[in-house]
């Protein structure tokens, strides 16, 4: 391969790269746009990690005090969960 045509080939080849960086980093932003709302939540959720200690251990405390008054009310918590899950997906405006 002759010297021009080197130059000339490299010439192409950086060419790609550059667009290939230009689309990795396109896509890159378009993940942390799609991701953006779990990274919030996560975030909330690690700020929250000592509240949640706490009170995971009074719960397990007063559970092994009152096991049958935990089971009600985590029921009942399954149950609003669910409820507003539903509601949430029947009402939700597309």
């Amino acid at each position: 391969m002759s010297i021009p045509n080197r130059a000339i080939e490299k010439v192409r080849i950086m060419r790609k790269i550059e667009r290939q960086r230009q689309e990795l980093s396109r896509a890159g932003d378009d993940w942390l746009d799609a991701t953006a709302k779990i990274d919030r939540g996560w975030v909330k959720l690690v700020d929250m990690r000592k509240y949640l200690v706490v009170g995971s251990s009074l719960i397990a405390v007063y559970g092994i005090r009152h096991p049958s008054v935990i089971v009600r009310w985590s029921r009942r918590a399954f149950g609003i969960w669910g409820t507003v899950r539903l509601f949430r997906k029947t009402f939700a405006q597309k």
